[in-house]
């Protein structure tokens, strides 16, 4: 029975350590942070103002926030630079996009927006080491469900929130044209967005005209893959939805 049991228990933990290795976490750990409180504002004495860095092997990300909507400041710096709010040598990320750090991987840096979009959470990469803005999109729920990164080379793969230019409900087959040469999407894999439109306008009657006339919400599985200053998605296969913009 005692060999039995402790059998059992090398098989699971093998079993355990397998499953890990085949689900990575998303993003690369830090191997250090650093938080670094910053004075009370009176005006605004309920938020907690501090810095936050973020060491890896080859730079640093700083972050500054406020306690406002979206951080104050971020920035990328030598992974022994100090943390401190201001520093001559730091390269600060100013992108509309960019409201906070999102995470690493390898040489990428990830920023999220303040704020979601369209049912989406708008993200945007840089070059760790140039500072250069590679690409950026909008996905759905909280995180990738893969991230695959090497040197010059990255693969996303996660549900693309995009907004199309046209209504797929009153525009039908031109609009679902279009989609599909923007997206590579088939035709059959586009949804059918009639009950989304349908529910809108029973919630504003007086307003059908113009909900008619919204651009519609593609949700869908992709995979987004970045090398040598080109970026190419691929639609995935899985089921797509279809949303107006919120």
């Amino acid at each position: 029975m005692k060999r039995t049991i402790k059998t059992s228990t090398i098989l699971a933990a093998l079993i355990s350590l397998a499953g890990a290795s085949e689900s990575p976490a998303p993003f690369d750990r830090p191997i250090k942070v650093d938080v670094v409180a910053l004075p009370k504002d009176e005006l605004n004495p309920d938020a907690k103002p501090k810095i936050t860095c973020s060491r890896y092997p080859a730079f640093m990300v700083k972050e500054v926030d406020l306690g406002e909507v979206g951080a104050e400041k971020l920035a990328l710096l030598a992974a022994d630079a100090p943390c401190e709010r201001a520093d001559e040598r730091e390269r600060v990320i100013e992108d509309d996009i960019a409201g906070y750090l999102m995470g690493v991987s390898g040489g990428f840096v990830f920023f999220r927006a303040a704020d979601g979009w369209n049912g989406g959470l708008p993200f945007v990469v840089y070059d760790a080491a140039t500072g250069e803005r590679l690409l950026d999109d909008s996905f759905e729920g909280d995180n990738f469900a893969a991230i695959r990164s090497g040197k010059g080379e990255l693969t996303l793969d996660f549900r693309r929130v995009y907004t199309a230019s046209c209504s797929l409900y009153l525009d039908g087959a031109a609009c679902a044209k279009a989609i599909a040469a923007d997206t590579g999407l088939p035709l059959k894999q586009l949804p059918d967005c009639a009950s989304a439109y349908k529910a809108e306008i029973k919630r504003s009657p007086g307003h059908a005209g113009e909900i008619e006339k919204l651009p519609s919400v593609i949700v869908y599985p992709v995979e987004v893959a970045y090398v040598a200053g080109d970026t190419l998605r691929r639609p995935l296969d899985g089921p797509a939805s279809c949303q107006t913009p919120s």
